[in-house]
């Protein structure tokens, strides 16, 4: 009896595994030879969304480490390819980008970029084209950002100001986290609408807190996205959250393109010679107001969370590892006399600096998680032991986190060492290797990259030169998630003044 009932259980075997063999060889033909990809089980219904946790993109490397570089997964009814390797990001972003230049249609485009009108979240044709070309022509081009380098090293000294009288001239200690964000939100005001700051306009809650509002809810993991037949229901109140910040922020856009229009319309020889901010560029575009809000949009969500979270982490960085903080800070003094302001032309020999700026990029990428494509077409993709089938309508993350960590690519991956730079010119925004990807890569990369690390640079440099720091209490260096990967609590530590001169007159209110 328990001999048959092996026998038959070993003929059962063989014949599911048969079945399977045949449907796979099946799919190979049927597919120039191409197999479907690895990946975990797919539970009904909810498919692997269970698997991505508080934190996906460390989520999604452990699956990745499981599955391989290249693998399949569904979130609810949606199938979703995941890249966590820069091989495998080549394979999307440079060989096979014309099938995955388009973006999925999500609640987040919908509601807080005017219908997917902006640059980002738009879908991939003729507008985007436009709008992403006369965006980079009129408003993020080189000449444009230099001229803007005023503001820059104005707004970087207000911030140290600030330091120093927050912290009654170094005696207690400060909340670096909420310094940072001031400083980039009014930097981004400045540059944007000429105005220094939002609070006359944003009616009672400051600016600044409905974009951190809208990023938080941009990164949510909305359900409705997919399965779509509980979309209506907007089970986590993310809909209605979303249209609730969109309607302020939305005010907000009004009055400032209102304000910039009329100032036009009488605008006299004088008015002419007015340095013009991002908006006057904006406002002379021949395009819709909503297309122009919708830019807006982009251009302040992708300043005030992104540059915060990356500069914050730097400082984190710095603190956990004293002796980058002294190597940097004997570059700055070995370049700027120490007693002396510090201007743009400065950073450009700072090398070490760069090399910082580089090293938390690669470990904090601007977006753990790259804004997902959407493919337009079947394809067959490359991988390690067998190519792919990849249908239409499939959308693709890559983990930007798990390639700038990978210990294939970088030697001791997990350690903060800016000296791997040194010497060998690597370019983080047109790396052909993809080998970290912080601001994505292709067609669809960050259009303000350049912007976002002239930014970076001198609030990081001026931080570091006019102070020395330490942590009030222990360092804690865990994440949160979110478009960013900001830090999970804010940054608090005790400023101590490093020059020679006590208190130099610019500092003086």
């Amino acid at each position: 009896m328990d001999l048959n009932m092996s026998v038959s259980a070993i003929g059962l075997t063989i014949i599911l595994f048969t079945v399977l063999l045949s449907s796979l060889l099946g799919w190979a033909r049927k597919n120039n030879g191409s197999m479907p990809l690895p990946g975990p089980f797919a539970l009904p219904i909810i498919g692997n969304l269970h698997q991505l946790g508080a934190l996906p993109h460390r989520s999604l490397q452990r699956l990745a480490e499981q599955h391989g570089p290249i693998m399949m997964l569904k979130f609810g009814s949606v199938p979703v390819v995941v890249a966590s390797s820069s091989q495998a990001a080549k394979q999307f972003l440079k060989t096979h980008d014309m099938s995955f230049l388009s973006r999925p249609s999500t609640t987040a485009g919908k509601y807080l970029f005017y219908n997917c009108k902006d640059i980002v979240f738009a879908p991939y044709g003729d507008y985007w084209r436009n709008i992403r070309k006369t965006c980079m022509l009129e408003m993020l081009s080189a000449k444009r950002i230099e001229s803007f380098k005023g503001v820059r090293e104005e707004e970087a000294l207000a911030m140290v100001r600030s330091i120093w009288q927050k912290s009654d001239k170094g005696r207690v200690g400060v909340d670096l986290s909420r310094i940072i964000s001031c400083h980039t939100s009014d930097f981004m005001w400045r540059i944007l609408t000429g105005r220094t700051n939002a609070d006359s306009l944003s009616g009672g809650t400051t600016f600044e807190e409905l974009i951190w509002k809208a990023a938080e809810l941009m990164g949510a993991i909305n359900i409705g996205d997919f399965i779509p037949c509980l979309d209506w229901l907007d089970l986590q109140g993310l809909r209605g959250r979303m249209k609730n910040v969109h309607q302020r922020i939305d005010a907000v856009f009004d009055k400032i393109i209102d304000e910039h229009v009329e100032r036009k319309g009488r605008r006299g020889a004088e008015e002419k010679e007015r340095h013009k901010d991002l908006v006057d560029v904006l406002v002379e575009m021949e395009i819709t107001v909503e297309e122009k809000k919708a830019i807006l949009m982009d251009m302040f969500l992708g300043a005030i969370e992104t540059e915060t979270s990356t500069l914050e982490w730097a400082m984190s960085e710095l603190l956990r590892n004293p002796y980058v903080m002294k190597k940097l800070q004997e570059e700055i003094d070995f370049i700027v006399k120490k007693d002396e302001k510090i201007a743009s032309s400065d950073i450009v020999g700072m090398e070490y600096l760069h090399c910082v700026v580089k090293e938390t990029m690669r470990l904090y990428p601007i977006g753990p998680l790259l804004i997902p494509h959407e493919s337009t077409e079947d394809c067959v993709v490359e991988g390690p032991h067998h190519d792919y089938f990849i249908p239409r309508k499939t959308r693709l993350i890559i983990n930007a986190w798990a390639i700038g960590r990978d210990p294939k690519v970088w030697e001791d991956p997990l350690e903060f060492r800016p000296e791997r730079f040194m010497g060998k010119n690597f370019d983080m925004i047109r790396d052909p290797e993809l080998s970290m990807i912080p601001f994505g890569a292709g067609r669809r990369s960050c259009p303000g990259a350049s912007m976002a690390i002239a930014n970076l640079e001198i609030a990081l440099v001026y931080l570091v030169h006019y102070f020395n720091w330490k942590c009030e209490g222990e360092l804690d260096m865990n994440e949160s998630f979110g478009i960013t990967i900001p830090r999970k609590v804010h940054l608090f530590v005790i400023p101590t003044w490093r020059l020679k001169v006590n208190e130099p007159f610019y500092l003086k209110v």
